[in-house]
């Protein structure tokens, strides 16, 4: 075997483990882009618990005190 061959073999085997470590990374990727998705709509469903709680509290402030004099 010739010094050219084991550099291109030494190159071949090398540039598998970088396209094994792109796939990992692509992986990882795709994770963390589920979990920001995740998240997100997480914080959406949030705001709208909260203002539907602020409202409802906001009504019963206002109309509770004249139902109860009523």
């Amino acid at each position: 075997m010739t010094t050219l061959e084991r550099e291109v073999g030494n190159l071949d085997a090398r540039m598998g483990a970088v396209e094994q470590e792109l796939q990992a990374i692509r992986h990882d990727v795709r994770e963390i882009r589920d979990a920001l998705v995740q998240a997100r709509g997480g914080w959406r469903m949030l705001a709208l618990v909260m203002s539907l709680s602020l409202t409802l509290g906001a009504v019963l402030g206002r109309y509770l005190p004249v139902l109860l004099r009523g």
